[in-house]
């Protein structure tokens, strides 16, 4: 049944509708992310585990949603997106209510995967079905409009997270989900209709799908987090086995992609320069972002004593920036060169995580929420015009497998940064004596294990700047890509 398609006078504004059903499903999935990250403090607590094991709570969350996004996209332009869309929502919710019940980490580790997989629906789909209902020449507001909710999402997610772990436990954040999610599933069973989506045509997706592509991209994504994240402190030497092995299942994948009739993926695009620089800032950005979202609720509640409360009231500052810009940035990078939003944005995230180097056991807010903001900023400006060049060079067919590759990238490199950083805790850490657990920054008597874990903390947001500085340099000489495209 599709509720908008019956009524003759609002199936014109069926771009409209489709708007909002996409932003709810946006709203609510995105704001769990903030939500669980509010709550992994006290997950680590109260569940009795270390730092690097929550961090799988984060990491085989994203891995799960990084092995299926190209998939479900590719799935979606054959078969149609709103079932692949609300089939995800419906795995989130059972996710969400499973999560709620879990009796250890490790069931709720395994639930939080399963959550993950919904959303890798979710996600391979949510800005195909958004790209697709507006024309090209607004691609840019679709971008915007997704940012925006994406911004909301994590002003709402922190905040939400932070009154319910602080007042009834961190299970009522995966209930809330439940409730939420089936909201969203029903409006959009609604609302969205495949047949007014005016660039989904079917016949432009021909094709058998591409298992062995599926299985091959799967496999080097969890070969290269496995052999990035260290879940069971492998030793060196099988971890470079691992990292080597992911790279020669990479080249598997490329070279069977440039063989088989029907890819699941054109590595014909990596051709284009705009489209690989791209990929490339964009990955590296996420990298970045992904430390201050992750690691930054420790800081504030096991080194500063901060309420739950308090510390999503801090963390919706990630998310203002992206609500103030992401629209500007989305809209303008339709009509002037996109180069410029992202190069300002790489500046002000490189200065916020640089203003971070310099956090202490007793730093004042007045540091950290101006630095938080100008990262939130420089996001808000970078991302929909770094989506808006990437997709200027995907033909309209490719749509779905394409924003799910960009989508890929975000979690996949966000995967990276959560990883990368927990290394870096931990060696400093470990450096200095003491274990990487949550438990002994809070209880320790040993005023030595928190400065261990800030000197980490500095030298990761270190890292993290550097590399934004890298991303602006590559912005400033990729081209606007006009007349650099791989297809007419």
């Amino acid at each position: 049944m599709h509720f908008i398609s019956k009524i003759g006078s609002l199936k014109g504004n069926y771009r409209w509708w489709a708007t909002v059903a996409i932003s709810l499903g946006t709203l609510v999935t995105v704001a769990d992310t903030g939500e669980v990250g509010v709550a992994l403090p006290n997950i680590a607590n109260d569940l009795d585990t270390n730092l690097g094991h929550v961090q799988w709570l984060v990491t085989g969350y994203l891995l799960a949603i990084s092995v299926l996004l190209m998939p479900m996209g590719r799935l979606s332009d054959m078969i149609g997106r709103k079932k692949v869309y609300l089939s995800g929502i419906a795995i989130f919710v059972l996710g969400s209510g499973l999560a709620y019940v879990s009796p250890d980490f490790s069931t709720l580790l395994g639930f939080r995967v399963l959550q993950g997989i919904g959303l890798g629906l979710v996600h391979g789909n949510s800005m195909a079905i958004m790209t697709s209902i507006f024309e090209s020449n607004e691609r840019g507001k679709a971008l915007g409009i997704q940012m925006t909710m994406v911004g909301i999402g994590l002003i709402i997610g922190p905040l939400f997270g932070g009154v319910l772990v602080g007042s009834i436990g961190w299970r009522a954040v995966f209930l809330a989900n439940v409730f939420l999610g089936l909201l969203v599933f029903i409006f959009g069973m609604l609302v969205l209709n495949d047949r007014l989506d005016s660039r989904f045509k079917k016949n432009d997706s021909q094709g058998d799908f591409d298992f062995p592509g599926t299985f091959l991209s799967g496999a080097f994504l969890v070969l290269f987090l496995f052999a990035t994240a260290d879940p069971f402190n492998w030793s060196i030497i099988l971890k470079v086995s691992i990292f080597l092995l992911s790279v020669a299942v990479l080249g598997l994948f490329v070279f069977w992609e440039t063989r088989t009739n029907s890819p699941m993926f054109d590595i014909n695009l990596f051709k284009n320069r705009l489209f690989t620089l791209g990929v490339v800032c964009r990955s590296l950005t996420f990298v970045c972002s992904a430390t201050t979202l992750f690691l930054m609720p420790f800081y504030l509640q096991d080194v500063l004593f901060f309420e739950p409360k308090q510390v999503g009231l801090c963390m919706t500052t990630l998310a203002l920036g992206l609500v103030i810009f992401g629209p500007l940035s989305g809209r303008l990078s339709d009509v002037v060169d996109w180069r410029i939003f992202a190069v300002l944005g790489s500046l002000m995230s490189s200065v916020g995580l640089f203003m971070l180097v310099f956090i202490g056991q007793d730093t004042s807010l007045w540091l950290i929420l101006p630095a938080l903001l100008l990262q939130s900023c420089g996001m808000g400006l970078f991302t929909p015009a770094n989506s808006n060049a990437i997709l200027g060079v995907v033909p309209k067919s490719r749509v779905g497998i394409s924003t799910g590759f960009i989508q890929l990238l975000r979690t996949a490199s966000t995967v990276t940064g959560v990883a990368t950083a927990t290394m870096i805790i931990t060696w400093f850490m470990n450096t200095s004596g003491f274990e990487a657990n949550v438990k002994d920054i809070v209880f320790g008597a040993d005023p030595g294990i928190a400065i261990a874990f800030v000197s980490g903390l500095r030298a990761v947001y270190l890292v993290a700047a550097i590399l934004q500085l890298v991303v602006l340099a590559i912005s400033l000489v990729s081209g606007d890509g006009k007349g650099n495209k791989v297809y007419s």
